[in-house]
């Protein structure tokens, strides 16, 4: 679409773009500049016609933005990259105009195929901010503790930042598609696969599907602590532990069953107490 309203830019002085896809007006207004033509974009139905002029649109925004728009879009949610949960492009779109850093990591976010060390960290400064506006703190994963911590353990996980290495990959994404679309005006460009570390991976059936994370989303110790919530007796067709072949814990709700793990240094201490009691 872009590569023939540039072509057509040398012979009319008006361009009319029909689209009602947010992702034309963002890539419109980044390329407003390039387009050595006025720049109007229909959208709307046969009955209820809108032109968007881009040229007065992208004058009030500034260039600045403009060249920031495609990779905030695609960060902040598009047709092929997720959104973060509660967290909406106005709020993101603000966020960035009031910081240079985050403008200018947006900026550069999709001018290659790879991310940046610096760019990410900007992101995920960016991404602590989006969360808790006033926070110093600019490690996903350190925020993550804190709020958790804040909050007792009694928050949503969708209330929560990603993880670093969760953000890493969406950040992949983002910037994959950003780098599309700042090519638009390149007749063949030469695209890398998606699955070729970009956030998205090949399933055992050949399909391309999203890649949540690189590594576990804990440690084993962790993912295999698994308590029940048994009240009387902890019976095999009921409780989470012996369904998952562990032993019930400190942490489970019913303590002393069948299947509680013994601690061989308490049992030892407990022995020693009392025959300490006994010879007095």
């Amino acid at each position: 679409m872009f590569l023939h309203a540039k072509h057509a830019a040398t012979h009319y002085k008006t361009i009319i773009l029909v689209a009602d896809d947010t992702d034309v007006l963002i890539i419109s207004l980044h390329l407003s500049r390039t387009i050595d033509s006025q720049l109007f974009i229909r959208r709307g139905t046969k009955v209820r016609v809108r032109m968007i002029d881009v040229g007065k649109l992208a004058a009030v925004l500034g260039s600045g933005v403009c060249s920031a728009l495609p990779g905030l879009h695609a960060w902040s949610g598009c047709d092929t990259v997720s959104a973060l949960a509660s967290q909406g492009k106005i709020k993101a779109l603000k966020l960035v105009q009031a910081n240079d850093l985050y403008l200018q990591a947006f900026t550069d976010l999709g001018s290659s195929w790879n991310v940046p060390t610096d760019v990410f960290n900007s992101i995920q400064a960016f991404t602590c901010q989006l969360y808790a506006r006033n926070t110093k703190i600019v490690g996903a994963n350190s925020l993550r503790y804190h709020m958790f911590c804040a909050k007792k353990g009694q928050i949503e996980s969708g209330q929560l930042p990603p993880c670093e290495d969760s953000l890493m990959q969406h950040t992949l994404r983002a910037n994959y598609q950003a780098a599309i679309w700042r090519r638009s005006l390149e007749n063949l460009p030469d695209v890398p696969a998606p699955s070729a570390g970009h956030g998205w991976e090949l399933d055992d059936g050949g399909s391309l599907k999203i890649r949540w994370m690189a590594g576990l989303p804990a440690p084993d110790v962790v993912l295999n602590l698994i308590s029940c919530t048994c009240r009387r007796t902890c019976r095999p067709s009921d409780c989470s532990c012996i369904l998952n072949g562990l032993k019930c814990t400190v942490v489970c709700k019913l303590q002393g069953c069948s299947n509680m793990v013994q601690d061989d240094a308490i049992v030892a201490q407990d022995a020693n107490d009392s025959d300490g009691d006994s010879d007095d």
